[in-house]
C-alpha cells in the first residue's frame, strides 16, 4: 500500500478505491466524505457524466450508510467466551440434514462453548441442502462405512466358513483358472450392504453418544439466530471462529467463488494458514460417487437374483461340467450387466455429466476472480431487507477495510501494491492451481474411490473366503487373485470411465431431447468401455491355468488402471496449467 493510502484516525482508507473506481482524481480522507459524495449522486439523480462504475450501486451504499452503518466493524481478535461456540456434526446432519436447506430454520443456538473447533464448514447458502448433506457424508462417514462394511462381510462370510452361520447358504460355483470352485454367494454381500448404508447414515450418531462426534462450525447452528445482539457480535467476528479452527472445508459450488462472505471466510484462512489443512469439495461430486457406489450394489444383487434364476434353467450343480459352469456364468453377469444398465451407467452418467458442468466453470472463475465484484446480500436487494423492508447496512465495506487492515498477510511489507489487487493476484496465481490439482477434471482420490465404488465388489468376493478356506494352496491363490482383480481394478475403473467419458466432449443442457440424447450416448460409450475391462478381466482369469500366466494377465491389467489414473490426474493438473 502506498503513503496516500495509508490509514488514517487508526482506520484503514477505503474511499481511494472508490475514487478509482469513479475514475476521479479526488481523493476523499474518510468514510464521512465518502458517505455525503454518495448522498449528493443519489440527490443528483442519473447523470451520464457520473455513471462510470455503476452510480446506482453507489447510491444504494450511500443510502445504507448513511442509514446507520456507523459503529460496526469486523474483528480478527480472539471471540469472547460466550461467542466460541461449536456443534456436534450429528446435530447437523440430523433428520438428513434439514438444517442445510435454504428455507430450514434454526431455533436459537445450538452450540456449545469450545477452545477449538475441529472443521470450519464454508458454504453458500444459495445451493442445495441435499447435495451439502451428501458432501458431509462422504467426507466424515464414508471412510468409517467401508471399513465396517467389510469388516462385516468377513465375519459373515468366517462364519460361513465354519459353518456357524445362523442362516442357511447357497452354494455356487465359480470358474477360474480351468477350475471350478465352490463358493458361497450372497449373504457377505447383502449384510455388507445393510451396514454400509447405517454406518453412512448414522456413524456421527453413533460417535455422538461416545461423546466423539466431530466438532464443526455451521453458522446457521453455532450463530445466535434469536438474539440480534449475539448474532452481530458472531457475525462481524467470524475471522475469530476461523483462527480457533483446526481444518477449513469448503463445500464448493458454482456459485461460491461469487459470494463476498464466502471470499471473506477464504482471504481470513489463507491470512492464517495459507492452503493448509483445507478441503474442496465440489457439490455435484458426492452424489455422483453414491450413485455410482448403490448402483453397483443394486447389479450385484441383480447377480445374486441371477443365480437363483439359472439354478432353474440349467439344473442342479452335479449335472454342470466346467464349460457348463463357464457359460453360466458369463449368462449370469451379462443378464444383471443388461437388467441394471439403465441404474448402474445412465443416472450415473447423467449426474456425472452436472459434475462435469460444474467444473468446467471453475477455472473460469478463479482466472476472472474480482472480490470487486463478489455479491452480497445487502447490494443484491439493495440495502433493503425483502421481508422487513428496513435499511440494511452494506457489508461490503466492512470486509473491503478488514482486507486492508491485513494488508502485509496479502502484499507482504515492501510492496506498494493495493490489498484488494494482491488478494485477486492470491487466488488467481497462488490459490487456482492448488484447487484445480485437488478437484479439477474427471480425476477422483483412490482413497475416495476406495471408501465408494470399490466396496460393493469388496464385499461381494469376500463370499470367496469359505472356498479358500477350504482349498488351501494354489486354488486360494487364484480365488484370491480373482477378488483382488476385481476390487481394484474393476471398482476404480467403472466411477472412473463413468465420470471421464461423462466429462469428454461438448454437452448440451439447453434442450431436453438433446440432453437426454448425449446422456445415452455417453452411458453407450461406458457400458462398451466398461464391458472390455470386465472381459479383460474375467476371460483371461477364466481360461488360463497356470498360475503364472494369472499373474501375468493380472499384471497386464493393473498397467492400463495405472494409466487410466494417471491421466485423469494429469487432466486435473493440466487445467491449472
Amino acid at each position: 500500500m502506498s503513503e496516500t493510502d495509508a490509514p488514517q484516525n487508526g482506520e484503514p482508507n477505503v474511499d481511494k478505491w472508490w475514487a478509482t473506481r469513479l475514475r476521479t482524481r479526488t481523493t476523499m480522507g474518510g468514510s464521512c466524505e465518502l458517505a455525503s459524495h454518495v448522498q449528493s449522486l443519489a440527490q443528483s439523480g442519473p447523470d451520464p457524466a457520473r455513471s462510470v462504475g455503476n452510480s446506482f450501486e453507489l447510491r444504494t451504499w450511500g443510502r445504507a450508510i448513511l442509514g446507520g452503518s456507523e459503529g460496526r466493524c469486523l474483528t480478527s481478535g480472539p471471540l469472547a467466551a460466550d461467542l466460541r461456540l461449536a456443534v456436534s456434526l450429528d446435530k447437523v446432519l440430523h433428520r438428513f440434514g434439514r438444517v442445510l436447506q435454504r428455507n430450514g430454520t434454526a431455533s436459537g443456538c445450538q452450540g456449545t462453548q469450545s477452545e477449538r473447533i475441529g472443521t470450519f464448514i464454508s458454504h453458500d447458502w444459495g445451493s442445495r441442502g441435499s447435495l451439502k448433506f451428501m458432501s458431509l457424508l462422504l467426507i466424515f462417514n464414508s471412510r468409517a462405512a467401508a471399513v465396517i462394511a467389510v469388516s462385516v462381510s468377513v465375519t459373515v462370510a468366517l462364519m460361513e466358513a465354519y459353518d456357524v452361520s445362523p442362516w442357511p447358504s447357497e452354494s455356487s460355483k465359480k470358474f477360474v483358472g480351468g477350475k471350478v470352485y465352490i463358493t458361497r454367494s450372497g449373504e457377505a454381500s447383502l449384510c455388507g450392504l445393510v451396514a454400509y448404508l447405517f454406518i453412512l447414515c448414522f456413524w456421527q450418531r453413533i460417535l455422538s453418544l461416545c461423546g466423539r462426534s466431530a466438532s464443526v462450525f455451521l453458522d446457521k447452528l453455532c450463530i445466535d439466530q434469536e438474539n440480534e445482539e449475539q448474532k452481530e457480535k458472531a457475525i462481524l467476528g467470524l475471522a475469530g471462529f476461523l483462527d480457533i479452527s483446526d481444518r477449513l472445508l469448503i463445500i464448493w459450488s458454482p456459485s461460491y467463488f461469487d459470494r463476498l462472505w464466502c471470499a471473506y471466510e477464504l482471504a481470513s484462512w489463507l491470512r492464517l494458514s495459507g492452503m493448509k489443512d483445507t478441503t474442496v469439495m465440489p457439490i455435484h461430486l458426492a452424489p455422483a460417487l453414491f450413485a455410482i457406489t448403490f448402483s453397483l450394489w443394486s447389479s450385484i444383487i441383480i447377480f445374486i437374483y441371477a443365480e437363483t434364476i439359472r439354478s432353474y434353467l440349467f439344473g442342479g450343480d452335479a449335472q454342470r461340467s466346467g464349460s457348463d459352469v463357464l457359460m453360466v456364468d458369463v449368462f449370469s453377469a451379462v443378464a444383471a450387466f443388461l437388467c441394471s444398465a439403465v441404474g448402474v451407467v445412465i443416472l450415473p452418467t447423467h449426474i456425472s455429466r452436472r459434475l462435469a458442468n460444474s467444473l468446467k466453470l471453475l477455472p473460469q472463475q478463479l482466472e476472472s476472480f474480482s472480490i470487486r465484484e463478489a455479491n452480497c446480500f445487502c447490494c443484491s436487494h439493495h440495502h433493503v431487507h425483502p421481508e422487513t423492508r428496513n435499511q440494511l447496512p452494506c457489508d461490503r465495506l466492512l470486509i473491503f477495510k478488514m482486507l486492508l487492515q491485513w494488508q502485509q498477510d496479502f502484499t507482504g511489507s515492501g510492496e506498494s501494491v493495493p490489498t484488494l489487487e494482491a488478494f485477486d493476484f492470491r487466488i488467481r496465481q497462488k490459490l487456482k492451481p492448488w484447487v484445480l490439482r485437488h478437484v479439477g477434471g474427471a480425476h477422483v482420490p483412490f482413497r475416495m474411490l476406495l471408501a465408494t465404488s470399490c466396496v460393493p465388489l469388496m464385499c461381494t468376493t469376500i463370499d470367496f473366503i469359505p472356498a479358500m478356506i477350504q482349498l488351501g494352496g494354489v486354488p486360494a491363490f487364484r480365488l484370491g487373485l480373482d477378488a483382488t482383480l476385481q476390487s481394484f481394478v474393476l471398482g476404480p475403473c467403472v466411477a472412473t470411465v463413468i465420470m471421464m467419458i461423462s466429462a469428454a466432449g461438448f454437452d448440451c443442457k439447453d434442450h431436453v431431447v438433446c440432453d437426454l440424447l448425449l446422456t445415452l450416448l455417453k452411458s453407450t460409450a461406458s457400458i462398451l468401455v466398461l464391458a472390455l475391462i470386465w472381459a479383460l478381466i474375467n476371460i483371461p482369469r477364466a481360461m488360463l491355468e497356470h498360475v503364472g500366466w494369472q499373474l501375468v494377465a493380472g499384471a497386464v491389467l493393473v498397467v492400463p488402471t495405472v494409466a487410466i489414473f494417471r491421466f485423469g490426474c494429469r487432466r486435473a493438473v493440466g487445467g491449472s496449467e
